[in-house]
């Protein structure tokens, strides 16, 4: 299994999305996943679903606290 580099995401301009990460780089992102995957094969047309990592950024920044 290939370890992926994560950069850092702004969930402001995320938020709510799904983000294509290709070697550490975000590379897409849109509401939906066919969409998002679409983009990716079109900028990037020899990566392989290996090499491609898709994210589901949160709306919203939510912590949780263990008691």
């Amino acid at each position: 299994m290939k370890k992926f580099a994560l950069p850092t995401i702004s969930i402001k301009k995320y938020g709510g999305k799904q983000v294509a990460i290709v070697k550490g780089k975000i590379v897409a992102s849109g509401y939906d996943t066919t969409t998002v995957l679409q983009q990716t094969k079109k900028r990037l047309p020899h990566a392989t679903w290996q090499d491609i990592l898709l994210v589901a950024v949160p709306k919203g920044l939510t912590v949780v606290y263990r008691l």
